[in-house]
């Protein structure tokens, strides 16, 4: 099912998952490249909770279909559009999946601000994995799921913009509210 126009549903909840998203990133990257890991249990709680967000989203976007696009943009703009949307709706959702299990069955635990969903695994004051296997599928993945969701979203972003102030099209004006 197709729809043109963006509903303040639509517009919040792209922005909210959007922005989550980007910072949870951006946060597990500089955590994970500059080994901060005082960063990670905000990490781990963002991540989380961002859930609650991307659920709703994502079943709004199933049941109402993705907006139609520009008809007057080039087939393989739509194509790349219509890929480039399934690739961040899909990341979005098996970003805190796989942090969830990498975290949780890798014997770290799994808190939301200081509340223990699942305890730490720790044997001799060595962390142990529940399940190794799990657990590095699950990191292995939320890492490459990360970078792909990190080009995507550059890509939306990028697309964005072109359609701004290049085509200078209403697509922007639209996530906006202004059109």
């Amino acid at each position: 099912m197709k729809n043109n126009t963006y509903t303040l549903a639509t517009r919040g909840l792209h922005w909210l998952v959007g922005l989550t998203m980007l910072s949870l990133l951006i946060v597990g990257f500089v955590m994970a490249t500059f080994e901060i890991w005082a960063l990670y249990d905000l990490h781990k709680s963002f991540g989380v909770l961002a859930i609650l967000l991307i659920l709703p989203r994502v079943i709004y976007r199933l049941v109402k279909g993705f907006p139609s696009t520009n008809e007057a943009h080039k087939v393989w703009e739509q194509k790349v559009s219509h890929i480039i949307h399934w690739v961040l709706l899909i990341g979005t959702i098996l970003m805190p999946v796989t942090g969830m299990l990498y975290s949780g069955f890798g014997g770290y635990g799994l808190d939301v601000f200081g509340i223990s969903l699942i305890s730490e695994n720790i044997v001799d004051d060595d962390i142990v994995s529940y399940n190794e296997s799990v657990f590095v599928i699950a990191k292995t993945a939320h890492w490459v799921i990360g970078y792909c969701l990190g080009a995507a979203i550059f890509l939306h972003i990028a697309g964005a913009l072109k359609h701004h102030f290049i085509d200078k099209d209403d697509t922007l004006n639209r996530m906006t509210g202004k059109a």
